[in-house]
């Protein structure tokens, strides 16, 4: 009986869970940044808490063609803002001194894309610039 040297099986699982990332793509980086950031205030799935904290999932911000005002929000953070009718007191912190261009595309990514949203995908360079036009 043959027997497969054990480097040949790790490289399989290597491999394996490798292919398994690819396919997962941007969106699961996306995912996990947002459950790590995010989720805490807006929700797992995105609906905020009433009076609290505003919804991603319907959000006209997030659902809008241009992505500017969503990237100045991540960017800067936001406070007494009017969402869907109600003014939400509780502030936002901005992640501009704590995450990357390409992290920040990644959450918004995924929330104009999760929850039933459709807001176009957002490139590293389009936060850059966003980011550069504040300085």
């Amino acid at each position: 009986m043959k027997t497969r040297p054990v480097i040949v099986g790790v490289a399989a699982v290597a491999i394996n869970v490798m292919t398994a990332i690819a396919a997962a793509g941007p969106q699961s980086e996306g995912a996990a940044l947002y459950s790590r950031y995010c989720s805490v205030c807006h929700q797992p799935n995105g609906e905020g808490i009433a009076g609290v904290f505003p919804p991603l999932r319907g959000n006209g911000v997030v659902n809008k063609a241009d992505p500017t005002t969503h990237i100045e929000v991540v960017l800067d953070g936001v406070h007494g803002r009017r969402v869907s009718g109600f003014v939400y007191a509780a502030a936002m912190s901005g992640f501009a001194d704590t995450l990357s261009d390409g992290q920040i595309a990644k959450i918004l990514n995924y929330e104009r894309g999760a929850w039933g949203n459709h807001g176009r995908p957002v490139a590293p360079k389009e936060v850059a610039a966003v980011r550069a036009a504040k300085r």
